[in-house]
């Protein structure tokens, strides 16, 4: 089943940073889409729960610098 979470990231400054987490957060097994906006700090993933959960990704936010608050 696919499901989509919005998480706040502090720390989105640029373009730069959009990229390298969707590149980041976009590589984890069972995402399907990440679209970080750095103008909100959010980050909207969509993902098949049955391949990655939750914690899955904000620990791929976390491990590329952008924490989820």
């Amino acid at each position: 089943m696919t499901r989509t979470e919005t998480y706040t990231v502090d720390d989105i400054h640029c373009g730069g940073c959009e990229r390298m987490i969707r590149t980041l957060v976009g590589d984890v097994a069972g995402v399907q889409q990440v679209d970080p906006d750095h103008r909100t700090n959010q980050v909207v993933v969509r993902y098949d729960e049955s391949q990655v959960d939750d914690a899955a990704i904000r620990e791929a936010l976390a491990n590329s610098g952008f924490r989820p608050t």
